[in-house]
């Protein structure tokens, strides 16, 4: 895993991620304001800091997980972006579960492991 998910190397490689296939494990406290202008500077062309996503290949699937950059990620829902600029960081199963105890699609019989597959990366 990298050092941290915050500091990254500027040649890291940014992909487009559907947005629909991004799950946000934690409920997200929205600032409006910055919302909306963010929907403002998409609009308008400019290109916002990529969102870091959590990636989790199985053999189900590859299944997407941010619990940051909800602004941007609200913003990009909300225009009805089909994809959302990402950098995405590899993480074991066993990485997401621990982090989501009960409500991980990755324990086993979890009838949510089918429901979250998803897109690989383009």
């Amino acid at each position: 895993l990298p050092q941290s998910i915050f500091v990254s190397d500027d040649n890291e490689d940014v992909y487009d991620v559907p947005v629909s296939a991004i799950r946000r494990p934690l409920p997200s406290t929205l600032d409006e304001g910055k919302v909306t202008q963010f929907m403002k500077d998409i609009q308008d062309g400019q290109k916002l800091t990529p969102i870091e996503v959590m990636w989790v290949q199985t053999e189900l699937g590859n299944y997407y997980f941010a619990t940051g950059g909800c602004h941007r990620w609200a913003a990009h829902q909300r225009l009805k972006s089909e994809t959302i600029p990402a950098r995405l960081i590899k993480v074991p199963p066993s990485a997401m579960s621990m982090y989501m105890g009960a409500s991980s699609p990755f324990n086993k019989d979890t009838a949510a492991s089918a429901a979250a597959r998803t897109h690989t990366p383009q």
